[in-house]
């Protein structure tokens, strides 16, 4: 059973327990429902009367977040994926610039000059030592 189904069958329930009331209740229900709605302020009862997909471009708070604040909220997943993403790239090239770095710092430090990484047979060399 869904929450729709549920509040139907409420309704339903206390609409029909509501003819059982003596008179004098329901009399003194009615006049508290008027009361109450006499102290709801006129523009929140129109607005209450107003079909549900009404856009209401007066920005008065009263039906719910405006048009901005819901363009943001369904644009913030994209902006936090597109933020991520450039942080991706950001740490993977500064991975990429820590390892050229390492094998640069490794090739000055051995004692291999450097001319013979430039050689075609050092290549060779090392691929057969490799094995």
């Amino acid at each position: 059973m869904n929450e729709l189904e549920f509040t139907r069958q409420v309704r339903r329930h206390l609409e029909a327990s509501t003819e059982r009331l003596p008179y004098k209740v329901t009399h003194r229900l009615e006049q508290a429902r008027t009361a109450a709605l006499a102290r709801v302020p006129a523009e929140q009862t129109v607005l209450s009367a107003a079909p549900s997909g009404a856009l209401s471009l007066s920005g008065s708070g009263h039906d719910g977040p405006s048009l901005w604040k819901k363009a943001l909220l369904s644009a913030l997943p994209l902006l936090i994926l597109v933020a991520g993403l450039i942080a991706i790239a950001e740490w993977s090239d500064m991975e990429q610039a820590d390892e050229t770095a390492d094998i640069d710092a490794a090739m000055l430090e051995d004692d291999v000059p450097l001319s013979a990484y430039a050689d075609r047979g050092f290549g060779v060399f090392i691929k057969n030592t490799g094995q």
